[in-house]
């Protein structure tokens, strides 16, 4: 058997880790995999004779094991770092030069190490796009034709995800997707009508879980009557939600709030792409972070309970807390519902005593963050910041690309969120139907 054969053999590892990596859906698992990858393609191209390639890959393994245990441990990878490798693989390549088919592996290498270095998934996977294309005209020409397969499969994966993720995905209706994520926690029910949905929850009453959300509000005012009826029929406050993106409509909704009192005015807010979290540090010692599970399951409700519920303030009479709700809400927090509604619930403790909570409703690739609360004592010293940073790191592990939030609008939480790198991507608007200012000033002429 000729060693040309023999690469071919070999070559077929790299075939089926390249297929169990695509599979992994943690990042993390997908490096050990194509680290086996990339041994596989090592002693093939050793065995073909292309010997600047087999070194090239073997930095390219040493770095991938390097982002690895980054990536594990939940820290980014330092740019001097990022800068080594890059610098590693130009001298070899001067060095060890051997013909223009090399050119393919460089560029190749050159472009993943980047690629792998952010935490931008768009940028990643247009990346591997073009690498995928680099390493495939490099196999055709060494004669890793087994190896081709692999990258084959690597390129239309990557294809597809860019398709599913950022072409098909991008979100117009961000409230429908919202609550239809959170749904199970709070008992909700969306119901599809002409020209809006009506959303409400069997456990909470304020008007923040129960409303009829119009993504257009033109022509809003042929179903107030409707909605009111509705509402009466399962005992809720009638009122009508409205959506701006990019400021569309946003003068006409503003303008009915002169006739219909305005409820609240809030902001959907989504983490810049590609921002690179870093670990925010607190102002207090020996605060420290995690994902919870139903062992913790007091501290979730006390903290819950004390820090997100009791809320004062502006919004304190439309947001009221029902007591039997925390009874109804610890159910939630068992592994069962954990783990079936990718709920993860996320905590900081101060000495070992809970301080801070956020959820984490994970929806594909999308995180919804949510009850982000700090114990009022232990406020502005930095552990909600710090909290956010964490969990976002994790959720990042496990495949969420994309943060949203939603919060008051023209308040220091919006200010505290902007601080934390996320910015508006719409605005909404909730009114009162029950009544209008218009039909009062009647009233009293």
């Amino acid at each position: 058997m000729s060693l040309f054969e023999i690469a071919q053999i070999v070559s077929i590892v790299t075939v089926l880790a390249s297929v169990v990596g695509v599979l992994q859906k943690e990042k993390y698992k997908s490096m050990i995999w194509f680290t086996v990858v990339n041994l596989a393609m090592i002693a093939t191209y050793i065995l073909l004779g292309r010997t600047l390639g087999a070194i090239l890959v073997v930095g390219a393994t040493v770095r991938t094991f390097v982002y690895f245990l980054y990536a594990k441990f939940n820290k980014p990878v330092p740019a001097l770092i990022f800068a080594f490798f890059e610098v590693y693989f130009a001298i070899v390549s001067i060095i060890m030069f051997k013909d223009y088919v090399d050119l393919f592996m460089i560029a190749n290498l050159a472009l993943v190490t980047y690629t792998t270095w952010q935490d931008n998934m768009r940028v990643f996977r247009v990346g591997y796009i073009l690498s995928s294309v680099f390493l495939i005209t490099y196999d055709v020409l060494s004669g890793a034709y087994v190896s081709i397969i692999s990258e084959v499969i690597m390129l239309v994966s990557t294809a597809i995800s860019i398709y599913k993720y950022d072409i098909k995905s991008n979100i117009k209706d961000i409230i429908t997707d919202f609550y239809g994520t959170i749904a199970f926690s709070y008992d909700m029910t969306l119901t599809d009508k002409d020209k809006y949905t009506l959303i409400y929850s069997g456990q909470v009453h304020d008007v923040y879980n129960n409303f009829a959300y119009f993504p257009s509000p033109i022509g809003f005012e042929e179903k107030i009557e409707e909605i009111q009826s509705s509402m009466k029929d399962i005992k809720r406050k009638p009122c009508a939600y409205f959506q701006s993106v990019n400021n569309e409509n946003i003068h006409y909704i503003i303008n009915q709030t002169k006739t219909h009192k305005l409820l609240f005015h809030d902001v959907w807010m989504k983490l810049i792409s590609g921002y690179n979290t870093k670990s925010k540090k607190c102002l207090l010692e020996n605060v420290t972070f995690r994902r919870c599970n139903e062992k913790d399951k007091d501290e979730i409700v006390d903290v819950f309970t004390r820090g997100f519920i009791n809320s004062t303030g502006e919004y304190a009479d439309i947001y009221k807390y029902e007591e039997a709700y925390a009874e109804k809400y610890r159910k939630y927090l068992d592994d069962k519902y954990i783990n079936e509604h990718k709920l993860y619930p996320y905590m900081a403790f101060l000495d070992g005593k809970a301080v801070a909570l956020l959820f984490v409703y994970r929806h594909n690739y999308l995180g919804y963050i949510c009850q982000i609360t700090t114990l009022t004592e232990y406020r502005r010293k930095g552990i909600a910041s710090a909290l956010m940073q964490f969990a976002i790191n994790q959720e990042r592990r496990s495949g969420v690309e994309d943060f949203y939030l939603v919060t008051e609008k023209y308040t220091w939480l919006e200010n505290f969120y902007m601080k934390n790198n996320f910015r508006e991507v719409s605005q909404g608007f909730c009114i009162d139907l029950s009544t209008s200012k218009g039909k009062e000033k009647k009233k009293k002429d």
